[in-house]
């Protein structure tokens, strides 16, 4: 087996000869132990020699907080193993020993050795995997997990490990890599230990993480009803009370703790992450500074504090917490990119406006600022205005134009699928040169954002993150017509199928998403139902909601208190609006079944009978159209996409009727439909940085100019690093006599590196003569001039500047 090693030497591992074997109950110590009984386990061990037992100790000592007994065990056990040739199990011991002494390289290497052995056990590779799962390698500790698998094994009582540990394992590995194969092997870790204390403190976690207060409390209690001395499952309920503001339990637990372990950094880590990850961001960095007071050395807890410190703001100490934390665990992996973003900080320039403190990009701000600062103070206005709650405090907002710089600042890893991130005080998203292809539309993402900074503060950061995604959902649809995602076919197909999930359980939906684009229908779903709790008993009833989640109230209290209503009837409520609106939906987006061709191509006799036999389907009509275009029988082809675009006019993507029918029409130079083509795909999908530049061009040649300005100004909110449409509407404002408007556009088209400099200085001249402002003026025309000095315009509008 090759696994990769952290780096460093290995130990040359030896062990004396074992003492004549004792009789031993080992079904009766792990009883003792499974049931907390750790003193009266410790003491059956006592004079064992061989490693098992003394690794037993270690646990045994750890378990109840003995950390520096623990340490010195652990020493021990390493230094008592190099007297002689080791055994396997002298190894894996020895292996877990470095391990607890964070000494992670060495054991990695004493592992690799101990797994080349013919007789290593799956106990080995657990601790292995849990090693890798420690020290941030997931991926590798799910091959791990998987390897263990292989052997065939049956474990005896003195086995640490059992096969059920494994699929844990592997479920933990798999999960945090967003797999869904993890369920499959939690659901077989299920099966076999349905009581293993492990994974009732991770179902536990998980359900925890969700605000699923019932479910957790039955694997705490069933848990904690086996071992009440297990302090995983004592935190975890620690956790539920003081998530529940149930401040007499928590402290009563928060004692019983304290009392196993009086040192316990673990307790207090774990309640900073879930702090987190509800965004209560001034309490995680408190839990994080006790954590780190209990044990200097929680290397991970000091991480998380200077993350999050650059999270509220705090940069500087942030810098220098990552600093320290990174000298003592290098392997960190959200540590080692925080830090290297943070380095790459000078490339931002930093501009403030009243509510905000503003990074843009050194080589994007030109371009950006103007769209950005007014559309973030007009959005925190509009949004905090609209909830009665104002935003005290300059507020943090970022923009990266590299996508992974933007996911390194919110998760600390790249890959993150978001466009945007609230949380703390601060607000970062992409770029519109972090996402490719004019397709990405920064203004509704901003809008969106804005919206969680009032709805977070709103409730105390209490709220579920279905109702503050759904709030953001509908404020972005509300703030601009054509903004907020349109209905799509995907929605339609999951409610046909009864994928949706209920009002209770949509926070799943989120946090723990079970089919590949749960995600992307859970949002849609949020705001679709923030919609018609607007509509149907008014705007204000959302803000009580989130009033109401500030006081940590039950989300079924929220509803019967602020609705009169249960949760259940919410959710028959809206079910019936889902079911007016989708059902017509549902026959003409079905899915056709097509008969199979050898060449896996259906042959075009087939499209037509399809298109006869479900004339009103959408799929019949697009893809007998789209054939038809394929064979060159243009004029059959269109009536068809034209159909399919009428039957469901949302679907306006690539892969739609719209951009066919466009080519068509450009084709036959057939300029009115053309016009009318564009007009309503635009005003449906405002998202596509081509389709709004040929729309607007378009308008100004009709001397529809008018028309064309609006167009113009909503493409800025989808990509306005491109010059030509900067370009346009400053031109469009000098015709409508808005000089101070064409001259903001034309600085832009210049920050932009126009292939035509010369041309650029000339236009922002000539709007700032406009304006009135001769002396500037005079100095970009001569800029213009000086780049092209017989640029016969330039001259006439100098000589006109002189004589002024």
């Amino acid at each position: 087996m090759k696994k990769t090693a952290l780096a460093g030497l290995l130990l040359v591992l030896v062990a004396p000869p074992l003492a004549a074997q004792q009789v031993f109950d080992w079904s009766r110590f792990r009883e003792l132990v499974d049931r907390g009984r750790y003193e009266e386990a410790e003491r059956r061990l006592q004079d064992r020699p061989e490693a098992l037992a003394q690794r037993w100790e270690l646990e045994l000592l750890e378990r109840r907080g003995a950390r520096p007994e623990a340490l010195r065990k652990a020493q021990q056990l390493l230094a008592g193993l190099q007297l002689g040739p080791a055994s396997t199990e002298d190894l894996a011991q020895a292996a877990f020993a470095a391990w607890r002494l964070d000494r992670w390289e060495e054991s990695n290497q004493i592992f690799i050795e101990a797994a080349e052995r013919p007789d290593a056990s799956p106990s080995l590779y657990v601790d292995w995997g849990n090693l890798y799962l420690q020290q941030y390698n997931a991926a590798e500790a799910a091959d791990i997990f998987k390897d263990a698998l292989k052997i065939d094994w049956t474990p005896g009582p003195a086995d640490r490990w059992s096969e059920a540990d494994i699929y844990l394992g592997l479920a933990r590995a798999l999960g945090s890599q967003g797999n869904p194969e993890a369920e499959a092997a939690l659901k077989k870790a299920e099966e076999l230990a349905p009581d293993n204390l492990d994974l009732l403190a991770y179902q536990a976690l998980r359900e925890l993480r969700e605000s699923d207060w019932d479910a957790a409390r039955k694997h705490l209690e069933r848990g904690l009803g086996r071992n009440r001395n297990y302090l995983p499952l004592l935190h975890l309920q620690a956790a539920w009370h003081f998530f529940r503001d149930e401040g007499k339990e928590f402290e009563k637990l928060q004692g019983r703790v304290l009392e196993i372990n009086p040192g316990d950094a673990d307790f207090y880590e774990l309640l900073g992450d879930l702090c987190v990850l509800r965004r209560r961001l001034d309490q995680a960095i408190s839990f994080f500074r006790t954590a780190l007071r209990n044990d200097p050395s929680q290397w991970s807890a000091l991480a998380s504090l200077g993350i999050n410190l650059l999270r509220v703001g705090e940069e500087e100490e942030g810098k220098s917490v990552l600093e320290q934390a990174y000298e003592n665990d290098p392997y960190n992996i959200w540590t080692v990119n925080t830090l290297r973003l943070l380095d790459s900080f000078d490339r931002f320039t930093r501009f403030s406006t009243p509510h905000f403190q503003v990074k843009i990009e050194k080589d994007e701000v030109g371009a950006l600022r103007p769209y950005v600062e007014p559309l973030l103070e007009r959005s925190l206005s509009t949004i905090a205005e609209k909830y009665q709650h104002p935003i005290e405090g300059p507020q943090v907002f970022e923009m990266y134009g590299d996508h992974e710089d933007f996911a390194v600042r919110t998760l600390g890893l790249p890959g993150l699928g978001a466009l945007g991130a609230a949380f703390g005080k601060v607000v970062a998203m992409d770029s519109p040169s972090a996402r490719p292809g004019g397709r990405f539309h920064w203004g509704a993402t901003l809008w969106h954002e804005i919206a969680h900074v009032v709805t977070l503060s709103l409730s105390n950061q209490r709220v579920p993150r279905w109702l503050t995604e759904g709030i953001s959902m509908l404020e972005e649809k509300l703030s601009h017509p054509g903004w907020g995602d349109p209905l799509s076919i995907p929605f339609v197909r999951a409610y046909a199928e009864d994928k949706l999930l209920s009002i209770p359980e949509l926070n799943s939906g989120f946090e723990r998403p079970r089919f590949p684009g749960q995600l992307e229908l859970s949002y849609f779903q949020a705001g679709w139902i923030c919609d018609f709790i607007a509509q149907r008993y008014g705007v204000e009833k959302l803000r009580e909601m989130l009033l109401a989640f500030a006081e940590n109230q039950k989300q079924e209290e929220v509803v019967k208190r602020v609705l009169g209503l249960s949760e259940q009837e919410l959710d028959e409520q809206f079910k019936a609006e889902m079911k007016a609106l989708l059902d017509p939906l549902v026959q003409r987006l079905e899915p056709l079944k097509t008969p199979d061709f050898p060449d896996g191509k259906l042959q075009l006799a087939a499209h037509f009978n399809l298109a006869e036999e479900n004339p009103d389907n959408y799929f019949a009509n697009f893809h007998l159209g789209r054939r038809l275009l394929e064979e060159e029988r243009v004029e059959e082809a269109i009536p068809y996409l034209e159909k399919a675009i009428r039957l469901f006019p949302e679907a306006t993507g690539d892969s739609s009727p719209y951009p066919l029918l466009a080519g068509i029409y450009r084709k036959q130079g057939d300029q009115e439909r053309l016009l009318g083509l564009l007009q309503g795909w635009w005003e449906l999908a405002p998202r596509y940085a081509d389709l709004g530049l040929e729309l607007a061009q378009q308008l100004i040649e009709q001397g529809r100019s008018q028309e064309a300005i609006p167009v113009l100004e909503g493409l800025m909110f989808v990509d306005p690093l491109q010059g030509l449409p900067h370009q346009l509407l400053g031109e469009l404002y000098l015709e409508q006599h808005q000089p101070a408007r064409a001259v903001g556009e034309f600085r832009v088209a210049l920050s932009l590196q126009p292939a035509d400099p010369a041309g650029a200085h000339f236009r922002l001249a000539s709007a700032l003569a406009a304006q009135g402002d001769a002396d500037a003026a005079r100095r970009e025309v001569l800029l213009a001039l000086e780049i092209a000095p017989s640029y016969p315009e330039a001259q006439r509008l100098l000589l006109e500047l002189v004589r002024r």
